[in-house]
């Protein structure tokens, strides 16, 4: 029997996982059942299984494939080599959101579990450091780039604007979920506030 390489495991799990992502977009997280994310992803239950435990490990890797697959997106140079400032940031990064989750409610679904769940807290833990960490390493080059004034420690200083430009997604996304008649545009726009030194 031919050995499994890791690249092809790897691409198995995404598979899945972005199968499971459709599903719980069209169903919600709790309506949706294994059955129906087997059927989605046209793989056999023992492939699913041998893969993932549950729905929880499931949609923690989809949505760790996903913030990670994207996160040296978001703060990388412009094409002309410039960073982009932190509100430029903050625009691709709920844009490549939108790219994978049409409906932001999956995300605040995730989020309410892990309220309820304590076996879902490590996952989305491990995914809103990784997120984090994105944000605070952006945060640590633009206040080190070349003609920057900062004052006082640029490590603590990183920490505290990743932590509030996360949160500043955060907000976009439950307010896009929970609000009709939110505006994504003038929130975007209101991002000129998002001034680090």
């Amino acid at each position: 029997m031919p050995k499994v390489t890791e690249e092809h495991r790897k691409a198995r799990r995404l598979e899945i996982s972005q199968a499971a992502l459709r599903c719980f977009a069209r169903k919600g997280f709790q309506a949706t059942s294994m059955a129906e994310i087997i059927a989605e992803s046209g793989l056999s239950a023992g492939a699913i299984y041998g893969n993932f435990k549950n729905k929880e490990e499931l949609i923690g890797e989809a949505v760790r494939e996903v913030t990670a697959f994207h996160a040296g997106r978001v703060a990388a140079p412009r094409e002309d080599g410039t960073l982009p400032p932190p509100r430029e940031v903050v625009e691709r990064f709920v844009g490549v959101l939108g790219e994978h989750f049409t409906d932001f409610g999956l995300l605040v679904q995730i989020w309410a579990e892990v309220v309820t769940d304590s076996s879902f807290q490590h996952t989305a833990s491990t995914v809103a450091a990784g997120l984090r960490g994105v944000f605070e390493g952006y945060a640590d080059t633009w206040l080190r780039r070349p003609g920057a004034r900062v004052e006082g420690d640029i490590g603590v200083l990183a920490r505290r604007y990743g932590a509030v430009m996360l949160g500043v997604c955060q907000g976009f996304i439950v307010q896009s979920a929970l609000f009709r008649d939110f505006d994504a545009e003038n929130y975007l726009l209101g991002l000129e506030i998002l001034q680090l030194p």
